[in-house]
């Protein structure tokens, strides 16, 4: 019924949708339901998107959707999704995880012994970037703008 081209157009269009700035809750609700995964890893990364989808995107098939939700730096994030990302199968899921600054310390600090040597090196790289940060604003009077957990 529709040829290709027209579901490549619709999955370009719902993707170049998903970067708007105004996209409201229902919308955004509804592209985390596309077809095309490049569409729900986008959504997945928005800090806007509602914590519902989020839950849904986490559980996808796909890895680069599991690692969108990784990425997003939304701060209320429940301790649980993040420590269920930490388990993924998926590598790219992982260093999502630990390359996001909203992951808590104590997730990083598990990562460091692990026995995947890329892992712990990974995430000691990533805590003391945190520590490094957190002594220049201290050092420099600069305001710390997030509590580390």
């Amino acid at each position: 019924m529709f040829s290709e081209n027209y579901s490549r157009q619709t999955a370009i269009a719902s993707a170049t949708k998903v970067l708007a700035a105004d996209l409201t809750d229902h919308e955004l609700a509804t592209l985390a339901r596309s077809e095309e995964a490049k569409v729900r890893a986008a959504v997945a990364e928005r800090p806007t998107t509602p914590l519902t989808s989020l839950l849904l995107l986490a559980q996808d098939v796909a890895p680069a959707v599991r690692a969108g939700v990784a990425r997003n730096a939304r701060p209320d994030l429940p301790i649980e999704l993040r420590q269920d990302l930490a388990k993924d199968k998926s590598s790219e899921v992982v260093y999502a995880l630990i390359d996001n600054p909203a992951t808590p310390d104590s997730i990083l600090t598990k990562f460091t012994r692990s026995f995947h040597r890329d892992y712990a090196i990974a995430a000691k790289q990533a805590l003391y970037a945190r520590k490094t940060a957190w002594r220049h604003e201290v050092a420099y009077g600069e305001a710390v703008v997030q509590e580390r957990s």
